[in-house]
């Protein structure tokens, strides 16, 4: 056997473990991708979405500290990252606040579903270039090395 074949079957077994720790390690974040998340400004019209660390939601959150808007948080399923926060003027009642949660509730469904879509692809993508980079650039150097190594033979 020669040093060349035994290392390019080192480097198979390597890159097969690698691949299967990088695995297990992200599977949970690919599964369950985090979205940090908005809220809505409900009012007149269709409701305005509130980006997460943006302006408009710390604009409605100090509105909600001066007694000008309610706040209404939402869980959409058991987990803590994936709830929203609907905001209502203070005048507003709270059944009919209830109700306009309650029919927007779809929707806003909707649009988290995309983001933990795009999220998880994201994350899927970032996991793959982990697994499949590390191993490509260790080949690379080791056949740059191996081709360095030949010139010097007789």
């Amino acid at each position: 056997m020669t040093w060349g074949r035994g290392l390019f079957r080192i480097w198979v077994v390597l890159t097969i473990l690698w691949i299967i720790v990088v695995t297990l390690f992200m599977w949970q974040s690919v599964a369950n991708p985090y979205i940090a998340w908005g809220g809505f400004k409900m009012g007149q019209g269709e409701p305005e979405y509130l980006e997460p660390y943006g302006e408009k939601i710390s604009a409605a959150r100090e509105l909600k500290s001066r007694k000008l808007l309610v706040e209404y948080e939402i869980a959409y399923d058991k987990t803590a990252l994936r709830e929203t926060a609907f905001f209502f003027p203070a005048a507003s009642l709270h059944e009919d606040n209830l109700k306009a949660i309650e029919a927007y509730i779809p929707k806003a469904t909707a649009l988290q579903d995309a983001k933990i879509r795009k999220a998880r692809f994201k994350t899927l993508q970032d996991a793959l270039w982990g697994a499949v980079l590390p191993p490509v650039i260790l080949l690379m150097l080791g056949l740059a090395i191996r081709w360095a190594l030949l010139g010097f033979r007789a």
